[in-house]
């Protein structure tokens, strides 16, 4: 693919562990040859991220059944931080019931995501069992490992690296369950023509219609905003940012020319990175 972050080998890429989970999945697919940290928390990347200037991380954005993963955009628009989004990650989640052969399932544990995406099916096969979030589907499957009562909703692989049985695969495979994924670093990609999607942190004007005004020259230009979310500035009560992406690159005029009017009007604008979307894995 063209325009990709070039990576050095020496680079450490930290992702949200433990080893097995859909984080370590695509990021284990798209750096193979390079030193993974298996991270506890999204905000804990971001401090090692922080902390080692020369590493890269791997963080989730949005999944298809849950929707935006907030600690990540909480991060991204933090004036304190001086990451870049250098290229998007879309990883293709196929899901499986994990447990024991021949042992009624009790519990089930997983990660909220998982469960969320399940629900009907769980409620048709599984009305009764207790179900019990966890912080990520590895942790789930070496807790389940503990209780023969016991199975695991994640990611089929997890089955042979803890000792579990597939009871089902897929489960409810018929719903699309897309997570994307960021890889972030500390120094920015060069704008190009190839980059098909531009991230950037908006504060507007406080005052009526600011939001309307924004977005205007963008549709009048064509340009299609794909995700925008507000979120609280940092001690002052009621007042927002916007994390806002589009489509394009600052590199081209369609973008660059409704980008420089908005900020003529008022509005300040943090380009958070200019990257490539659309590279996909599955698990």
């Amino acid at each position: 693919m063209s325009d990709e972050p070039l990576i050095p080998a020496t680079s450490s890429i930290a992702c949200l562990g433990p080893e097995g989970s859909f984080s370590h999945l695509v990021t284990a697919q798209r750096f193979p040859d390079h030193e993974l940290r298996m991270i506890g928390s999204v905000s804990e990347v971001f401090d090692f991220l922080a902390a080692n200037p020369a590493a890269h991380g791997v963080v989730p954005i949005e999944n298809s059944s849950g929707g935006f993963i907030i600690d990540t955009v909480d991060r991204l628009v933090d004036d304190r931080c001086h990451l870049h989004i250098l290229e998007e990650l879309t990883l293709d989640v196929k899901l499986a019931l994990l447990g024991h052969a021949g042992h009624e399932v009790e519990v089930i544990y997983s990660h909220p995501m998982p469960f969320f995406h399940c629900d009907e099916w769980l409620q048709q096969h599984h009305p009764k069992v207790k179900r019990v979030p966890l912080a990520s589907t590895a942790a789930s499957a070496k807790r389940a490992v503990e209780e023969m009562n016991a199975a695991t909703i994640g990611p089929r692989q997890n089955a042979a690296k803890h000792g579990l049985d597939v009871l089902q695969f897929p489960i409810a495979g018929e719903v699309p369950n897309i997570t994307q994924f960021f890889l972030v670093g500390p120094q920015a990609n060069t704008p190009s023509a190839q980059h098909n999607r531009t991230a950037m942190v908006v504060v507007l004007p406080d005052k009526p219609g600011s939001l309307c005004r924004f977005l205007q020259p963008f549709s009048d230009a064509g340009v299609s905003l794909k995700r925008i979310e507000s979120r609280p500035l940092r001690g002052q009560p009621n007042k927002y940012r916007f994390y806002i992406e589009l489509e394009g690159s600052t590199a081209q005029p369609s973008t660059a020319e409704p980008l420089a009017q908005v900020q003529a009007d008022g509005a300040q604008v943090r380009i958070v990175g200019s990257y490539v979307s659309g590279r996909r894995f599955e698990s």
